[in-house]
């Protein structure tokens, strides 16, 4: 988006508005650019104009306007349509207090911002006396139990029953690291990979850290592995496979200590381990850390890891390398690309020439002898001197 594009707001008739509940449900998410945004376009005059008319409104720059944009679309404030340099915002009604705080997203992204106790006096405030006797879908048409969890329908598309996902990891022993962060990253797991909560726990089982709490930086990058194309693993040379097979198959505290003691008759150091323990706490995968591990001390024949190793760690998370397969292809990339680094600059020093060796003004093709007939006399005179001596003449 540009701030020449034009807008245009559809729909902002129709929608119910309570600012009331829009400032105590809402604004702590949105922010006060976010809040602003969605009361403008409400009023905004016939509907339409230019971006840079609403900055000029709400006095803010073109980065926190494309922000607050994202946020009320994610919260399902508005849809927005993007047609080469016409954007179009389709504003919808927020939800209800008592919606709002029955929808566990919403009220997880709430608790995040203002802390359980003040949602939980929100919460008091939609209370109502009585037995509440409503039922759920799922209470009528009840699926087989969690025992016995049946395959998920293909049809199902991001829909995270966070009670039935909650449920199993109570039956397996699996606990929240934060339960308000890793509510929040389950939700958007679910989005970004349409999964359901049965699709999603099972990454979950397998994701798990050692002391049973839900890891979901690891569910993050299991995900991204099994969405992304995977070389085969015929496609390396014989080295390349057996050193795929090893980061695969060796737990990276056992071959740190294996290559330290072949390399340099040592022992892995408390801060080595202090280091692999925080790059499992961090979601790196086992082949990845000992891919890191072969780099380091193989390849760059460093004698120990150091805090350089989470730095390509995070090097590597950027570029998606997510397996020991597209490591070793990342290394060979790299390999290749320092290998045409040293060529090009070999080329380049051979081009100039040597201290002292100045190619003389004869060797130039467009040199043009200017010298006189007195000038030659006199240098043939010494160039038959200089012949006559080196032939044992006076």
């Amino acid at each position: 988006m540009r701030p020449i594009d034009k807008f245009i707001v559809e729909n902002n008739e129709k929608i119910s508005f309570d600012a009331g509940v829009f400032v105590m449900y809402y604004q702590p998410i949105l922010g006060l650019e976010g809040f602003a945004l969605y009361q403008l376009l409400r009023v905004f005059p016939q509907q339409n104009g230019r971006l840079s008319d609403l900055l000029n409104q709400l006095d803010y720059g073109m980065n926190a306007l494309e922000l607050s944009i994202e946020k009320l679309s994610a919260l399902k404030l508005m849809d927005i349509y993007d047609d080469h340099g016409r954007v179009t915002f389709v504003l919808h009604s927020h939800l209800a207090p008592e919606q709002f705080l029955s929808d566990p997203l919403y009220k997880q992204l709430l608790i995040d911002k203002i802390g359980q106790t003040s949602v939980d006096k929100l919460d008091q405030s939609n209370t109502f006396s009585g037995k509440n006797i409503s039922k759920r879908f799922s209470d009528i048409y009840r699926v087989n139990d969690i025992q016995t969890p049946v395959e998920p329908s293909s049809q199902v598309t991001g829909s995270l029953d966070l009670s039935a996902f909650q449920a199993a990891m109570q039956q397996q022993g699996i606990q929240f690291s934060d339960e308000t962060k890793d509510t929040l990253a389950l939700y958007a797991l679910s989005e970004k990979f349409g999964l359901d909560w049965y699709q999603l726990f099972k990454i979950a089982e397998t994701t798990q850290n050692a002391d049973q709490s839900l890891n979901t930086a690891n569910m993050s990058r299991r995900l991204i592995t099994l969405n992304q194309k995977q070389p085969r693993l015929l496609d390396f040379s014989k080295a390349e496979q057996a050193l795929i097979r090893t980061a695969k198959s060796e737990r990276p505290d056992s071959l740190l200590a294996q290559i330290k003691k072949r390399r340099f008759d040592g022992h892995p150091t408390q801060k080595e381990k202090q280091l692999l323990a925080r790059l499992s706490r961090d979601g790196v995968a086992d082949d990845i850390q000992n891919m890191l591990i072969i780099y380091f001390l193989e390849i760059r024949g460093y004698s120990n890891i150091s805090d350089y190793i989470e730095e390509q760690a995070n090097r590597w998370k950027k570029d998606q390398v997510t397996t020991a397969e597209l490591a070793v292809k990342w290394l060979s990339t790299y390999q290749n690309k320092q290998a045409d680094k040293a060529k090009k600059k070999t080329q380049s020093q051979a081009k100039v020439a040597p201290v002292g060796s100045k190619t003389p003004d004869w060797y130039d093709p467009a040199y043009k002898n200017e010298t006189d007939a007195k000038q030659q006399a006199e240098l043939e005179r010494i160039k038959q001197e200089t012949l006559k001596k080196m032939n044992g003449g006076d």
